[in-house]
């Protein structure tokens, strides 16, 4: 995504996903040995277009529209904002339509807020009034109203609260008492959800109600990059629905007229945040795993290894004699039940309970789904060799579940002397480390990357702490300089450099990386 600087992937804050192409119905005959009976084209259309209306009809007295109110602090410098959502906030059209920029350092107070009102769409879960939304739609919210579709004429807001919401999906759970009984949608399959069947979306873009959008699925298993980039969304479902601000929450139904996701997130181009042609909808099956649990407890609860985690490229699957995939352990944390077990940081872990882990989602994933207190059996590679560890999950702190904390701006560089491989390295001081909050006390930091270099597009960064290169430990820009030039001299395919940095929110992050020593 970085090399397409005009195209983002957005989780809109208060927008969703529906598409509009219509294209063609195939029809399967009654028998093999019967021929099939000719349809026009008209007939075709036709049937394809009573197949929408009746959708339409069934669906659209069960999706609302959401106004939430928040206080949110006026938006600080664009440089508390990440590069990939600037120009999205900088847009003046967005502006009043849920714009929700990450937030600056420091605490929010009433006396330092603003109003702000934002726009959503939702759906009837139960007839009691229970109603299926994003989680970024009511996030913050100190007031949310709900206005139904039900009964013609009905313009009442109903006021609203929050059940409960998991920002790890982006679901969320809220309540209205109507005080009658409401008209509710089904929660289908999208587990046998097949790429090209249609689908149809309801919501509210641009506070237009009711508006009615028609797609198809596009592609499952799609992975989406939370914007506190603290954990990844993933088996999303790509559509080319036509995405608005104004529709998030709202129901992405197939032609039985049941849900088969709730609307995300788009892919943007240019300065306005609307419908490129690619939407993203958290699916059913997920739904089914979530939203009883809110409606039952108010929260997820979910296990919790507390260990740093890196997928394995080509190189480091062969440094580490993992050729069919895995998670590279980066680092075990100290406040983590890791800590208690025989895990070790850079053993490679390949399955959970005898079942293959591939990469870190797929461990995020079956990790998540055990229980706090559970003991699981972890297949791990530890110095190229096969073996077990067993380990108690503890519970995942709420830092980790999705809620956003303040971010420190980044700390300025300057340049350098000691530039190898496209890193300006210079040796750590007691002041240095106390003034740009890195991971260490002693050591070799990086001071400067060339934006043009490998060591950028792999994602090293000014004020990472370099720990190793290979098997060496990096004491001094020496010790690194010395090892980099080694592993050219003897035309090493790459070297493996092991960092530490400090994140936005203060804590230590350990990775791998891999470098060509050529360049």
């Amino acid at each position: 995504m970085h090399n397409h600087r005009h195209t983002h992937i957005v989780i809109i804050l208060l927008s969703a996903l529906v598409g509009a192409s219509v294209t063609f119905l195939v029809l399967y005959g009654q028998g093999a040995s019967r021929p099939m009976p000719a349809v026009s084209a008209q007939d075709t259309a036709t049937q394809l277009e009573s197949a929408f209306v009746r959708i339409a009809s069934q669906t659209k007295p069960a999706v609302v529209n959401i106004t939430v109110k928040t206080l949110r602090k006026p938006p600080g410098p664009m440089g508390q904002i990440p590069e990939e959502w600037k120009r999205f906030f900088e847009d003046p059209f967005f502006k009043g339509w849920g714009a929700r920029p990450p937030q600056g350092e420091g605490e929010e107070t009433p006396e330092a807020a603003v109003p702000n009102l934002s726009l959503g769409s939702g759906w009837i879960y139960s007839d009691d009034g229970y109603i299926v939304t994003n989680s970024h739609v009511v996030k913050d919210a100190t007031e949310i109203k709900v206005t139904l579709h039900d009964r013609e004429g009905d313009t009442k807001e109903y006021p609203a609260t929050v059940v409960g919401d998991d920002p790890r999906t982006e679901l969320a759970l809220i309540k209205i008492d109507a005080g009658r009984t409401l008209p509710t949608l089904k929660i289908g399959d999208s587990k046998h959800l097949q790429v090209g069947e249609w689908v149809m979306a309801v919501g509210s873009p641009f506070q237009l109600a009711q508006t009615v959008t028609v797609g198809v699925v596009s592609a499952k298993g799609r992975f989406l990059d939370h914007p506190s980039a603290r954990f990844r969304i993933g088996d999303i479902i790509q559509t080319d629905a036509s995405i608005n601000p104004g529709n998030s929450g709202g129901p992405l139904v197939d032609l039985k007229g049941e849900v088969i996701g709730v609307n995300v997130a788009i892919v943007t181009q240019g300065l306005v945040p609307a419908n490129a042609g690619v939407g993203f909808a958290v699916p059913a099956e997920t739904m089914q795993q979530v939203i009883p649990t809110l409606k039952a407890e108010g929260h997820i609860v979910r296990g919790w290894l507390g260990i740093t985690i890196n997928d394995l490229n080509e190189n480091l699957r062969d440094n580490y004699n993992a050729p069919d995939g895995g998670v590279l352990v980066e680092e075990i944390r100290a406040d983590g039940p890791a800590k208690n077990s025989d895990l070790q940081d850079e053993d490679v872990i390949v399955s959970v309970n005898g079942e293959p882990v591939k990469d870190v989602w797929s461990l995020q994933k079956t990790v998540a789904g055990h229980r706090p207190g559970e003991e699981l059996t972890l297949g791990i590679v530890r110095n190229r060799k096969a073996r077990e560890v067993k380990l108690t999950l503890g519970e995942t702190p709420a830092r980790y579940a999705g809620y956003a904390e303040p971010q420190k701006k980044p700390a300025e560089t300057t340049a350098a002397s000691n530039e190898v491989l496209g890193l300006t390295l210079e040796a750590i001081t007691a002041t240095i480390a106390e003034e740009k909050s890195l991971p260490a006390k002693e050591g070799v930091y990086v001071k400067a990357v060339a934006p043009d270099s490998e060591a950028a597009e792999k994602g090293l960064m000014p004020n990472d702490v370099i720990l190793k290169v290979n098997v060496s430990e990096a004491k001094t820009v020496d010790d690194v300089t010395k090892a980099l030039k080694q592993a050219k001299d003897n035309g090493d395919k790459y070297v493996i450099i092991r960092i530490a940095r400090t994140t936005p929110d203060g804590e230590r992050q350990v990775r791998t990386v891999d470098l060509d020593p050529s360049k």
